[in-house]
């Protein structure tokens, strides 16, 4: 199945609400905060991390296509690459002066149409284009298949999606087995596995499981709008 771009809009919608509590929008670019769970810098529409190494890809794409801020955010680039911003949270009182800047610099470069299509590109070829590959080996048909594995490439990288195959029976649409169960097994299995991380704000993290199962029995396969998630409504 080829997903229509309707559908891949509904998809990052339901991303959004996951990563940020609301729909994507201009704004969204700009958004830039210091997670509590050692990810560091999260920034963006798609909430790219310093710790998970998106953010230094968003980064070095708006720098080789000459950005705005271009200049001055290659100034910045020694601490992406060494994770320095992981060693701070939102409780820390006082951020180091580079980093503050820092911060200051993604919220204003944001805003430049380059940084948009630099994280989107970012995004579609690390992220989408995987989660696509996986949906096409493992047999997805439905626009929810593809959410529920691209889910798992935003959220614990492409490899995730491997991790959680192996930890439920049931076959493969590709090999004969049923999409729908499948895809229920694969959303049990990754909340069980995600119920049972060492790190106590992953375990929160279940209320995607539950978002996607949501979906799921109300028989929205194709991801038509209006439909609400977590509250927010899209469409």
């Amino acid at each position: 199945m080829n997903v229509t771009a309707q559908q891949k809009n509904v998809i990052n919608c339901v991303l959004a609400i996951f990563e940020t509590g609301r729909l994507p929008s201009q704004a969204s670019y700009s958004t830039c905060s210091i997670l509590d769970d050692g990810a560091g810098i999260s920034y963006g529409k798609h909430q790219c991390t310093d710790g998970g190494g998106a953010l230094d890809l968003v980064c070095k794409r708006y720098i080789d296509l000459n950005g705005k801020h271009a200049i001055v955010l290659s100034n910045y680039m020694v601490h992406l690459q060494t994770n320095q911003t992981t060693k701070y949270n939102s409780k820390v009182a006082n951020y180091p002066s580079w980093l503050t800047s820092l911060i200051s610099l993604l919220n204003n470069a944001g805003a430049d149409p380059i940084m948009q299509q630099a994280q989107n590109e970012i995004f579609d070829q690390h992220y989408w284009t995987p989660a696509v590959n996986h949906a096409q080996k493992i047999g997805l048909q439905t626009a929810l298949g593809h959410l529920i594995v691209y889910d798992s490439t935003i959220h614990s990288g492409p490899a995730g999606v491997t991790i959680i195959r192996n930890l439920f029976p049931q076959k493969a649409p590709v090999n004969g087995g049923d999409e729908k169960e499948w895809c229920l097994a694969y959303i049990a299995a990754r909340r069980n596995w995600l119920s049972r991380s060492s790190n106590k704000l992953v375990q929160r993290t279940v209320y995607r499981m539950d978002a996607l199962k949501q979906i799921a029995d109300s028989g929205n396969w194709d991801l038509n709008t209006p439909l609400t998630v977590r509250g927010v409504r899209i469409g």
